[in-house]
């Protein structure tokens, strides 16, 4: 009988203790935590609405989100590939360089993309995502018009080191705030989507290209007009995006208040919180100790060997297969047309079937081998199978996007999840779009390029490779935890273990931490 007495007083001693932590943290995580207190309200009022209401609110932020997201990204894209087009209309001819020296203006962005991708998304997590983007989006359209006026080879590659330094916060970024508006089931075809206007963005290049490289009467060169349309543009976006993008719901003008918190409560879903402001040592440590840090990293790695090659050399590629300088601009388009339509359909597909992301990675992934491998083997002389070839392997963007769906699904806390975002496009920036643009030499014109080829090949069975292993993992995860949890006896339902890791999530828990996390494949 004393022992009965015993233990439960020891459990009203645990719960009273209980009872103090949380009050003691709840105070901290209304400050630092964005969206807990309305998170809270839902909570406590047993907030509930109808699919109308909710579908009202998913529609508004589509519309108003949505395009601020795209627009962004393909801005992004297109100011850093602009140098594709400058290729073409004369800048290498006027900057006296040669083919090497200009693969590193490529290769220079991304290595100020790697000093500052660290110190950008902290400036996401601690400030205003809107205004830190925005402010940003302006001074890097100012840093591409400058472009127009370099005349050297060392003025270029200081220009381009500064403009990878600000671009280095867009696409990680975005792809961190994406949780913070959409559901899981909603987030792989809105994150595609703001992705694919890479390849819109391309098309758009392609026509002003175009347009611009018959202004022959111009004093200007075509090239440097390119770059002065394009910075202009987006400056003016970039104090668009200053003052309309909202940091998170919980500062969205066009929601209601009782909208904001349908909107809070319909996120917190996500199980990994909205955003966080606090840096947290122990999840640095934490996303350094996890395995799917690494097997993100070299994946990045081996995907963005052959994206150096396509994003900034597609046009020499094209018109080393025998056609001309305006044919070249025109041909390039398909490719991106391929890029949309792949990236689009794969994400409404992993939003609508359950646990398909990895199986859409391998798709897209198998598809790039196939075409690589017909573009490295093909008879020379067959240029329009060989060119056909080149357009799939814009299915390259496939797994890449997805692999970042995965970490904005998979990775909980906001600091781990901001570290493996990081880590990701460390991969992304060093052997990746660093190294990429050197594997095509310019002594295989004649002969297809070769080297560049057989290595975009490769980065596509590595890639591929991780990707399985990458579900592996977490499948195997997942069973291991249903295992130890019908062994505690943690026989709970579906729906309660869900709500559970719903409010772990939103108290800024990592998924390692939180045992009612299972992972989304």
């Amino acid at each position: 009988m004393s022992s009965v007495v015993s233990t439960e007083e020891k459990g009203h001693e645990i719960e009273e203790k209980s009872d103090k932590f949380t009050s003691t943290l709840e105070p901290v995580l209304e400050e630092t935590e964005v969206g807990y207190q309305l998170y809270k309200e839902a909570v406590h009022e047993g907030v509930t609405w109808t699919a109308q209401e909710e579908g009202d609110i998913r529609r508004k932020i589509d519309w108003y989100i949505l395009p601020c997201f795209c627009v962004t990204q393909g801005l992004a894209y297109l100011d850093k590939t602009a140098l594709n087009y400058a290729n073409l209309f004369g800048m290498k001819a006027d900057l006296h360089i040669n083919t090497a020296q200009f693969a590193w203006f490529a290769s220079i962005f991304y290595i100020g993309y790697l000093v500052s991708a660290e110190p950008m998304t902290w400036m996401l997590q601690r400030y205003p995502t809107g205004r830190v983007l925005g402010m940003i989006c302006f001074f890097w359209g100012i840093v591409v018009m400058t472009t127009a006026a370099s005349r050297s080879f060392a003025g270029t590659m200081v220009n381009r080191f500064i403009l990878g330094c600000l671009e280095a916060c867009v696409t990680p970024g975005l792809g961190l705030m994406t949780p913070f508006w959409w559901k899981l089931n909603e987030q792989p075809v809105r994150h595609l989507t703001w992705y694919c206007f890479n390849g819109v963005a391309s098309i758009f290049g392609d026509f002003l290209a175009y347009g611009l490289g018959h202004a022959t009467g111009s004093r200007v060169p075509p090239w440097a007009l390119i770059f002065l349309v394009l910075g202009a543009f987006t400056t003016c976006w970039g104090a668009f995006m200053f003052l309309t993008l909202p940091d998170s719901p919980v500062f969205a003008g066009f929601l209601s208040q009782g909208q904001k918190i349908i909107a809070i409560k319909r996120v917190a879903s996500n199980r990994v919180g909205t955003k966080n402001k606090v840096f947290k040592h122990y999840q640095l440590i934490q996303a350094f100790k996890d395995p799917k840090t690494y097997i993100l990293f070299i994946a990045s790695i081996a995907a963005q060997i052959p994206n150096g090659v396509v994003s900034n050399f597609s046009s020499i590629i094209i018109s080393g297969m025998g056609f001309t300088k305006f044919q070249t601009t025109l041909l390039d388009i398909p490719g991106s047309v391929v890029q949309i339509v792949s990236l689009v359909l794969s994400g409404y597909l992993a939003g609508r079937f359950k646990n398909s992301r990895t199986l859409m990675m391998f798709i897209g992934n198998a598809t790039c081998i196939v075409a690589a491998a017909a573009l490295t083997y093909a008879p020379r002389d067959q240029k329009w199978g060989r060119l056909v070839a080149f357009w799939f392997t814009s299915f390259q963007s496939v797994g890449f996007s997805l692999s970042l769906v995965m970490i904005s699904a998979n990775v909980g806390g906001f600091t781990k999840r901001q570290v493996t975002t990081v880590v990701t496009f460390v991969g992304y920036c060093v052997s990746g779009n660093i190294a990429g643009p050197h594997v095509l030499l310019q002594s295989e014109a004649t002969i297809g390029y070769p080297t560049a080829t057989k290595a975009m090949m490769a980065g596509y069975v590595v890639k591929t490779a991780c990707h399985l292993f990458l579900g592996f993992y977490m499948w195997n995860s997942n069973r291991l935890r249903d295992r130890d949890a019908a062994a505690a006896g943690d026989n709970i339902s579906e729906e309660e273990r869900t709500r559970r890791a719903e409010e772990e999530g939103m108290k800024d828990v990592t998924e390692l931490d939180s045992k009612w996390f299972r992972y989304v494949l």
